[in-house]
């Protein structure tokens, strides 16, 4: 049986999620869209799900807009928001960003704005002062994960949310990690846009949501239909926002209980592992930090011999973001807050989730050591690669 310890890639389906996915499929699916009883009851469906998923983040359901994931959220947040920018072209973002901010932003370089992406300081943390001296006038947004992907970072938002509303930017959050892991209000956020991601809370890959707290904000970037109030065309995937919101609703009433058994076992691990493993380093904050995620340095090895000898006795977990998936290349996080390439081609991310017992982050821990010093010691070249 393997023990899966890659949440932050993707969670597996919860088990009231697969009841209301079998439930769902034994009924009519219709179009939202339809007028008929059929298309009515999907219509029921759908706005039942958009309540759930607002509820998760303490927005209005008419706020909450269905897409097909995170990186689409990403994108009609960032494009959106770019293509009704008028005479604004800048756009201020950090170098610690999840691939689908960091392509979009390039592609808007490429066709005049101004991006600027604040390093992050050693612990991974974004400078706060560093992001607030580039919001000025000319900023049409800023853009920033409430949560890193990798480290597990948490940001201080509520200074960034004041500058950008002094120069009329927006804000917009990517929270695919943070929401469902720690408590998220919008309106005390403050911010304009918050990207969220099903299949990281138990429902399946496909669906996400993007909150817009004006839809006027933003230029659509899918066309052809009024769907989801007119900023995203297209019938919507019912099956996967039903199942979104099952997941959204579950995650947010054992959140508080999870955090702190997750919290628990993550430093169980984390101990565990420190006292087996001379010269093992945590990247990343040591508090401010998602309770489930860990990253590590492992030294003297390279991370993706040890993550393939992990997997073949069993445990599952990742060198970073699952989108920078099959890619040797150290990762951009690491790199950005000062780590040699070395030690990034030698970090590892595991991230816990709904269904990590403690039995297995003790047998995990045993495993790890074990496939540590086997390949520390099996590969008389690694050190020369980690040069």
């Amino acid at each position: 049986m393997a023990i899966y310890l890659d949440h932050n890639a993707g969670a597996p389906l919860r088990d009231e999620v697969k009841a209301v996915i079998a439930s769902f499929l034994g009924e009519e699916m219709a179009n939202p869209s339809s007028v008929h009883r059929a298309g009515q009851r999907a219509r029921r469906a759908l706005e039942r799900a958009r309540d759930q998923v607002a509820s998760l983040i303490g927005a209005d359901s008419r706020q909450i807009v269905f897409t097909s994931g995170g990186t689409e959220s990403n994108n009609l947040a960032i494009r959106g928001i770019a293509a009704a920018a008028a005479s604004r072209r800048r756009i201020v973002s950090s170098a610690t960003e999840h691939s689908s901010v960091l392509a979009p932003l390039a592609d808007l370089a490429h066709h005049g704005f101004e991006v600027v992406r604040v390093a992050p300081d050693f612990s991974g943390s974004i400078a706060l002062e560093r992001v607030i001296e580039k919001i000025d006038e000319s900023a049409a947004l800023v853009t920033l994960a409430l949560a890193n992907a990798e480290l597990g970072s948490i940001l201080e938002a509520a200074p960034i949310v004041a500058a950008a509303r002094h120069a009329g930017a927006r804000l917009h959050l990517d929270a695919a990690q943070a929401a469902g892991r720690i408590p998220i209000d919008v309106d005390a956020l403050g911010c304009d846009l918050m990207t969220l991601s099903g299949h990281k809370l138990g429902a399946p890959a496909g669906i996400g949501a993007l909150f817009i707290r004006d839809p006027t904000l933003l230029a659509p970037q899918i066309l052809g239909g009024p769907q989801e109030t007119g900023v995203r065309a297209g019938t919507p995937n019912l099956l996967g926002a039903v199942a979104f919101g099952v997941a959204a609703e579950v995650a947010m009433d054992t959140m508080a209980e999870e955090a702190r058994r997750l919290e628990v076992l993550a430093a169980s691990l984390l101990q565990r592992l420190s006292a087996t493993i001379p010269g093992l380093c945590l990247n990343g904050p040591a508090t401010g930090r998602l309770p489930n995620t860990l990253n590590l340095t492992f030294p003297g090895v390279l991370g993706e011999s040890v993550l393939i000898a992990l997997d073949l006795e069993g445990v599952q977990v990742s060198m970073g973001s699952a989108c920078a998936a099959g890619a040797v290349e150290p990762s951009h996080v690491l790199l950005a807050m000062g780590l040699s390439a070395a030690a990034a081609r030698s970090s590892l991310r595991i991230s816990l989730g709904w269904n990590t017992t403690a039995a297995e982050v003790a047998e995990a821990a045993q495993i790890m050591a074990r496939v540590w010093r086997r390949v520390a010691s099996s590969e008389p070249f690694a050190a020369e690669a980690l040069r």
